[in-house]
């Protein structure tokens, strides 16, 4: 086992607050890549992949001399309606080291699944790096869900560059895992458009890390980030959403929101949102709350013959269908409402 500090915060606080970055230990397990993605088959992108022996290192600060390459194109002009799955199902010892990236051309329009699942209780080592290159005009809606086992690692770095015009969201659908930890990057040029949408479930002794770093560079852009979850047991989880507004991004908007229901007494949540602003002309806005369920929500349920079991599960429900709202394919939504129902 080493110590780690990772997903550290781009400008630090107090470090009272024991949220600068995440001091880990961790084994981490020999890359052996023993299967791809299996990719839905569509005539129109353009899909290519390799392995490739060299130095891949993210944003998390967790380094591999190794990984499984993917590069995906949307040609210009193209418009795709149905949804394009990326599955990855995990067995025995696996251990996945990916780098994803999309280029979606000028004016082009796609949506993604990116999904992991665990067929056993073995311990999976997942570690996706996601680049994604917004063209001018482009639009696309990507899902990552994270259905992995109770005794998996899932570390995701996810970086965005969105030119003019181009509207991305992100939909992080997080259910399962001992360790878990998240780094997102975004920046906005002209009227760009960026929506980070998560969902986290924590139990047992599992641990959650998030650092969301969205950046308004460009004049009118609006970046968006809406976090809910619940934790349980002695889950430990830590949220850092950060929006900075860069000089000469007027007129842009920047909205954070993160709210965690405690169901347990041994749980911990830390959340830190921060609004970095170099602009004068800008709307900003953040917030967090972190606490048990409604009690008056709880007896109103209750009172129509619910358990306190099935009513917090409800109010939890409730809370997380403005983010699965926003994941357009209706099977692919009503797929992950069953497996959130399960987990719950």
């Amino acid at each position: 086992m080493m110590k780690y500090r990772l997903n550290k915060l781009p400008v630090k606080t107090t470090n009272n607050f024991k949220i600068n970055d995440l001091e880990i230990e961790l084994d981490i397990p020999k890359i052996n890549i023993l299967s791809e993605y299996v990719i839905t088959d569509n005539k129109d992108i353009i899909i290519n992949k390799k392995i490739v022996n060299k130095k891949l290192t993210t944003k998390i600060d967790l380094e591999f001399d190794k990984y499984l390459d993917v590069e995906i194109t949307i040609p210009k002009n193209k418009i795709i309606t149905d949804t394009v799955c990326i599955n990855y199902g995990f067995s025995k010892d696996e251990v996945l080291i990916s780098k994803i990236t999309f280029n979606y051309e000028e004016n082009s329009s796609c949506n993604f699944v990116i999904s992991y699942n665990s067929s056993d209780d073995n311990s999976h080592f997942n570690h996706l790096y996601e680049v994604v290159k917004m063209g001018n005009g482009s639009n696309g809606n990507i899902t990552i869900l994270n259905n992995m086992n109770d005794n998996s690692y899932n570390f995701m770095g996810i970086e965005s560059l969105n030119n003019e015009l181009s509207n991305l969201t992100h939909n992080i659908i997080d259910l399962t895992g001992m360790v878990r930890v998240y780094n997102v990057y975004s920046d906005l040029k002209y009227k760009a458009i960026n929506n980070l949408n998560n969902i986290y479930i924590g139990k047992n002794d599992s641990i959650i890390d998030m650092n969301y770093y969205l950046k308004n560079s460009g004049e009118e852009s609006t970046n968006t980030m809406r976090v809910e979850g619940s934790i349980t047991d002695k889950c430990v989880k830590n949220f850092r959403g950060t929006i900075d507004f860069i000089k000469g991004c007027s007129n842009s908007i920047g909205d954070e929101n993160e709210n965690c229901v405690l169901l347990s007494d041994t749980c911990r949540s830390r959340s830190l949102p921060q609004l970095l602003c170099g602009e004068e002309n800008v709307v900003g806005a953040h917030g967090v709350s972190s606490g048990k369920v409604d009690l008056e929500k709880l007896f109103y349920i209750m009172s129509r013959g619910y358990s306190r079991k099935e009513a917090e599960k409800l109010i939890l429900l409730a809370n997380f269908n403005s983010i699965l709202n926003s994941i357009p394919d209706s099977d692919v939504r009503d797929s992950i409402l069953n497996i959130i129902e399960k987990s719950i």
